[in-house]
């Protein structure tokens, strides 16, 4: 059954997928917003599950290729478990826990429709305990982002997943904007965004499991706020600072006091970057503060 309804779901456009799962979530829950961009189901359990419609790949799969030996998915124009492996996980989840739904279109070429659900007026009033992505390789990876609340990570690891580390998802644009703390789970898909792409069913289930188990033992005190972390990882350039944001106060060229902001790691480096920027502004006349 699995297969059957998996398989479906990953032979869809965008469009026909985002209808598909409006139509789904009205069948478990009472209010379902579908918006340009996102759509959005208000649950009772207060949790927040992501994932998102769009794939990588410009044609939808005409061949689906099941291999025993690997109970694994494939096909030769790309399966697109990233992130259609996402989306069947939480439809499956909320069967069991009746928590709110966020499906963003068009992650893959900016967190487009997480943006916009940013931008969406009564998001502005929704809190959560926490919230959970499904949208990550492999069989038991938990990637945090710039999310740094050591309680949040040691809850979620406790038992099947380990800290893996990424760059960008949903989650990245959504914690900060909610101000709670989130996390992106693994799917069980391999060789995201290739024709080579493959998902193992097994593991996309045990995830599954994993994540409701999660859901299970979480009570009214698992409140995790966000917590911003002082690095941040790229896959290209590796472990960074994060920048923070500083105001320089100095006098201009006709002698009045003035301001400018400034992003850096440090104050030390946002002195030095004024300092480039204005190399006729005295060093003695500068007031730094962190903003």
């Amino acid at each position: 059954m699995m297969n059957r309804t998996f398989e479906t779901i990953c032979r869809m456009s965008q469009v026909d997928l985002k209808k598909y799962v409006a139509n789904e979530l009205k069948k478990t829950h009472d209010k379902v917003i579908n918006k340009d961009g996102f759509v959005y189901a208000q649950g009772t359990f207060p949790v927040l599950l992501v994932a998102h419609l769009d794939t990588v790949h410009k044609y939808v799969i005409r061949t689906v290729v099941y291999d025993n030996k690997k109970q694994s998915i494939s096909s030769p124009q790309g399966i697109g478990g990233d992130d259609r492996c996402g989306v069947y996980m939480i439809l499956q989840i909320i069967k069991k826990h009746h928590c709110s739904v966020l499906f963003c279109e068009d992650e893959e070429i900016g967190a487009v429709g997480a943006e916009k659900f940013t931008q969406w007026k009564s998001a502005q009033k929704l809190t959560y305990n926490y919230i959970i992505e499904f949208d990550r390789r492999g069989k038991n990876d938990a990637v945090f982002y710039d999310c740094d609340n050591e309680d949040f990570e040691e809850f979620i690891t406790k038992d099947f997943y380990k800290t893996s580390f990424g760059s960008f998802s949903d989650i990245s644009t959504l914690a900060p904007f909610l101000g709670c703390a989130a996390v992106n789970l693994s799917c069980g898909y391999y060789n995201a965004h290739t024709e080579s792409e493959y998902v193992v069913l097994p593991e996309m289930q045990a995830s599954i499991d994993a994540a409701c188990k999660i859901l299970a033992r979480t009570t009214e005190e698992d409140v995790y706020e966000y917590i911003e972390a002082k690095y941040s990882y790229s896959a290209f350039d590796g472990w960074s600072y994060l920048d923070d944001d500083y105001l320089v106060e100095y006098i201009n060229d006709y002698g009045d006091v003035d301001y400018e902001k400034v992003s850096a790691s440090s104050k030390a480096e946002a002195v030095g970057k004024f300092c480039m920027e204005h190399p006729n502004v005295p060093y003695s006349s500068l007031f730094v503060m962190e903003i």
